[in-house]
This record gives C-alpha cells, structure tokens and sequence, in this order.
C-alpha cells in the first residue's frame, strides 16, 4: 500500500486558463535526467524541469494564448475542429470589429479635445455681489486751448529766430495728428521741420529725444478742470479724491476706480442699481478752451483701457447739454482652477495670473491685444506711442516716442494694426486681408472674467433750471439728482471739484458747458457661468472600457494577458539570444585548451620566456 502511494504521481491542480497558466505541453520527466549532460553536445549547460515543461514555439504560444485568452471569441481561430471556411469568418469578424472599435475611439479622443464645458451655475446672481467696472472719462477736446498758448509762448522764447507766439500756435495743431484720427490731412514737410526744432530747442538737459508723452501730458486738459460733482449710490464724494490720471487709446484721460475699491462685496443697498443709485458725474468743458476735437464732438467720452479696438471696453460719447444714462449690463465667466492642468490649445484661455512678465496678475484678452500691437509698432516704426503703458514693451527705457517724423510709417500701418486675428485659417476671398493683419497668436481669451455691455443708453436734455443755485449741504447723504452745481468750496469736503467761484461762494455753469453721466446696473440679477471639465478622467476611463467590451469584448485582465504574453516573447528571445552566445563562448574555450594540450605535447619542455610571454584569456560568463 506504501509502495503504491510512492510510485503514485503527485496530481496538479488547476490554476486557471489564463495566458500566465501555460499548461505544460509533454509528461513531466523525471528529475535525474536534467542533470545528465547533453551527450551529443556535451558544453551545453542543462535545463531545469520549468523549462523543459514550457518550451513552446512562437506559433504554439500564439495558439495557446488565443485558445485561453479573455478576449470572447478568440479562441475560433485555433478552435480543433474548425473548417477553413469557419475560420475565414471569424477572422474577417475580428477585424471588422476591431476597425469599428478604433473608429470609435478616435471620435471619443475628438471629442475630449474641447473637454471644457460652459454650464449655467446660478441664474439669479444677485448684482451687489458684482464688481463695478473701471470707468476711463476722456475729454473729446484732447488738447486745451490755454495750455497750447503757454506752451507756443515757451517755445516762442527758445527759437533763436525769435518768432512770436502765434506762430507756434498754429504750428502745435500737427500734434492733433498724434492721436488716431484717419481723416486728419497733415502736411508732412511742415510737421517735420516742426519736429526738428522740437528735437533741437525743447528737450531738457538729461533727455537724450524730444518726450511727445511729458509734453502731451502738459497739453490734455486737467482732470480738476472737468469734474463739477461726483455721486455714487445717492452720496457724494470729493472727485479729485477717486479719480486718477491714466493713459488710455486717447491719451491721458480721468479713471474711476482704477485701483478697484468698488470691486469687492457691497451693502444690499449699495447694489449700484438704477440711474438714482448708480455713478452720477457731473462734467464742464469751457467751449473757449477747445483746441483739437475727436470727430468734431463736444463732451467727453467714458471708456476704459485698453483702446476699444482691442476689444472687452464699450466706448459712449456724452455730449454737453445733455444727460446721458448708460445702462450696464453683466456677465460672469469663470473657468474652475482645476483646468490649470490641461493645456492651453485645449482649454483656449489663459488664467489672470499665466502671464506675469507683462501683465502681472491681471491678464485680459483686450490687454493681450494691446501688448500684442505695441510690440508691433515698435518692431514696425522704431518708436513707443505716447499712450501705450511701459509695462507692455521691453527695454522701454531705450525707446523713443513716436514724434511728428514717425507719422508716415504710423500711418502706413494703420490697416494693420487695426485688423488682428489670433488664429490663421485660410478664408475665400479673405487671402489679402490674412496677409496684412497683425497676428497674435500667444492672445487667448481670459477663463475668468466679468463682462460688461452698454445697451439701451438714452440722452436726455438737461433742463433750464439746472442754474438754479442749491442750498449748501454738509453731510455726505443723497442729494437730488437733478441739481448740477456744485457744493460749497467751504463744506466738510464732501462736495465737488474745483471750479471758479462766484460773489456767493457757488459755481454755476449754463447747460452748454455740462454734461451728466450716469452709469448703473440695468438689472438686479445677472447670470452666471462657469466652465467645468466635460469628463474627469475616471469617466473617460469608464468609456473607453466601455466601447471596448461592447464593440470588442476586451477587458482590462485580457489586455493585462496580451501585455504578459508580449513581455514574456521577448523574455525568452533574449534568453534565447544569450545562451547561443553563452554556448559560443564555451566552445571557444574548449578549442582553445584543446590546441594548447597539442602545443604542450609538441614541446614538453618550453621555454620559459615563452610561457611568460604567452596572452592570458579572461571570460566573463553571465
């Protein structure tokens, strides 16, 4: 009974189909014959009982990993039994069904290419919450008539001809051609020479060129000249106290809220709502102080920088005698900051923060635009325009400003810099147009941002009464909406601008002279956007698997099963590889102790320099 269960063989469980439970292809040999050495070739090393157990050609292998692969239906192909004709079928199946499953993943890797998503996030964002936009108030008479008389009787006092102040005077309406305004006819001979003396007579002892930006600076009316009043939410504020001095598409112009006080979160009563609630400005131009006028207009223009050409700022004239409503409405965009790990050709945008170099931490579109423009000109005309920020050209310091001798080339490209595109693709009858624009292709559209639009503005005449004197107030509370002159110069502080006073303290000025402006939220709710990742990457996951187990019933075993089969290919083709160079190597050993026993059978006693001399072999066995 011992002896039986002895001899008996020991029974192999089964492990399984899968292509890493190779079954074994022969009987299991017993264990003294591995180690016996191969007697035809007696330097070829043994194999181990594993590896005589699984030594499979590549077209065996093939066949039995298809026979035992997960993937449905494969096993057909080899299928004992199966005619021609049976196997012709399933092979034409596998590759339709694997042409069909490569088409439709190459739609789904399409399709994730725009994986961002704009979805409505709140419908009813309540307006208070929403930041007021930067208001830019710029005068349309760009040059004051006074300030061009002093400076025309200072140059007048440095000309060595000694010409008088008229003169200058009239030779100072060629810088109106500084600002853009393609209707401008200038005599380029004249402003030339005009520009020489300039360079030679006005510029002080540590500038190197004539600085149009100081003495444009000097010409545009003061920001002191033009507030009257300034309300905003039924209270009144000191202008001066608000408005800041910046550059902007027409020069120097007044800006409030600049630095963005009245961006954050406000009082539900503070919302900005309706033209009693809203920014409420009082504005004067002298008519006798008119020098140069943008399209003849008279009154002031309320945008923001950058230049409307660039896009994101809406540009409305208010003309004097008027009173001009200019209704805002928004929109908010946010893309979330988890699409900070896309790429930017995917997602098609830039966060504020993805281009500090130039902009620090408040990149726009319209910015971009700007930058992008001005880079142009000076690359194209050698010069920075007066109005262009200097944080928008490198090594600005080594620049010049555009003069009266820039002109013609300023003009020459003005097409060009007035047509940009970010994107190049070929449109019929478009080929010129794509030639001559400028091409920004760096410029995307910002993934976070608040939208404003100007719709339904009305003007309104502003009336008769309007010279009627009001009674002083102190407090900062509201004041009536329809009383354009100013507090008194001796109140808390509360009041106005400067302006010149009467016998009575006040300052009145006729219908022709004002302009109002109010600017407000036209709705109390506005909608609000985000832009959220289409599909995470378990969900893109989830539907590759699942395209591929319907279309192809793969699974990710069976592809685990595929990989292993591959590796385990070229495990053994290396091995393969290493062996008959191991077994090259013991085969040039062994004829070379073979000629050295016939050497020394030749020689039975040899010199003993010889033996010295004789070259020693080194093998490196692995």
């Amino acid at each position: 009974m011992d002896t039986e269960q002895e001899n008996q063989q020991p029974v192999r469980l089964a492990v399984g189909r899968a292509a890493w439970w190779i079954p074994s292809p022969g009987e299991i040999k017993p264990l003294e014959e591995p180690t016996q050495l191969n007697q035809t070739n007696p330097t070829q090393a043994p194999a181990t009982v594993a590896e005589d157990t699984r030594k499979l050609s590549f077209a065996a292998a093939l066949k039995d990993l298809l026979e035992n692969l997960s993937f449905h239906c494969y096993g057909k192909l080899v299928e004992h039994g199966r005619r021609i004709q049976e196997r012709f079928f399933w092979f034409v199946f596998h590759i339709t069904a694997l042409t069909v499953l490569i088409a439709f993943l190459w739609g789904t890797y399409t399709n994730e290419q725009n994986t961002l998503v704009t979805t409505m996030y709140h419908p009813m964002y309540p307006i208070w919450k929403v930041e007021f936009p930067a208001i830019s108030v710029c005068s349309l008479n760009r040059i004051s008539r006074r300030a061009a008389w002093r400076y025309a009787h200072e140059l007048s006092r440095k000309d060595p001809k000694q010409r008088n102040t008229s003169h200058f005077f009239d030779e100072l309406k060629a810088f109106a051609n500084l600002y853009y305004d393609p209707n401008d006819i200038l005599d380029i001979d004249r402003a030339l020479r005009f520009q020489s003396f300039l360079d030679k007579f006005d510029t002080e002892p540590h500038e190197l060129f004539f600085n149009t930006r100081r003495r444009m600076h000097d010409l545009t009316p003061n920001c002191s000249d033009m507030f009257v009043s300034c309300r905003i939410a039924g209270s009144r504020f000191d202008c001066m106290d608000q408005v800041e001095e910046t550059l902007t598409s027409h020069g120097f112009c007044c800006t409030f809220n600049y630095d963005g006080r009245y961006v954050n979160k406000r009082d539900f009563r503070q919302r900005y709502f309706g033209p009693e609630m809203g920014l409420v400005l009082t504005l004067k131009t002298p008519t006798d102080d008119n020098f140069y006028k943008i399209n003849g207009h008279s009154g002031f223009l309320p945008h923001s920088y950058p230049d409307p050409f660039s896009g994101g700022v809406a540009e409305r004239v208010a003309e004097t005698g008027y009173n001009t409503l200019l209704p805002v409405r928004a929109k908010i965009f946010e893309t979330l900051p988890e699409a900070r790990c896309m790429s930017k050709s995917v997602r098609k945008c830039l966060f504020e923060n993805e281009m500090p170099w130039i902009f620090a931490r408040h990149y726009t579109f319209s910015k971009c635009i700007s930058a992008c423009r001005a880079q142009s000109v000076v690359s194209l005309c050698e010069c920075v325009p007066f109005s262009l920020p200097h944080r928008y050209i490198d090594g600005n310091e080594k620049r010049i400003y555009c003069t009266l001798q820039h002109l013609a080339c300023l003009k020459r490209y003005q097409f060009k810099w007035l047509n940009v595109i970010t994107s190049r693709e070929n449109v019929t009858g478009l080929e010129h147009e794509l030639q001559d624009a400028l091409y920004c292709p760096l410029c995307l559209a910002s993934c976070t941002e608040t939208r404003y639009s100007v719709r339904g503005a009305m003007t309104l005449g502003l009336p008769a009464h309007s010279l009627a004197k009001s009674p002083p107030r102190n407090g900062p509370g509201p004041r009536a909406n329809n009383s354009y002159v100013s507090g008194s110069r001796t109140g808390s502080g509360t009041g106005t601008g400067t302006g010149k006073g009467n016998s009575n303290g006040k300052d009145s000025y006729s219908p022709a002279e004002l302009a109002v402006v109010r600017i407000y939220f036209a709705e109390t709710h506005i909608q609000y956007f985000r832009q959220i990742i289409k599909s995470a990457w378990y969900e893109t996951f989830s539907t590759i698997g699942n395209i591929c187990g319907i279309i192809a019933g793969f699974s990710l075993i069976g592809i685990c099963e595929l990989l292993f089969f591959l590796a385990k290919q070229l495990w053994q083709a290396c091995r393969a590889e290493l062996r008959a160079e191991l077994a090259h190597i013991t085969q040039s050993r062994s004829q070379v102790r073979r000629g050295n026993r016939r050497d020394q059978a030749a020689e039975p006693y040899p010199d003993a320099d010889a033996e010295a001399e004789r070259p020693m072999e080194l093998f490196i066995l692995p």
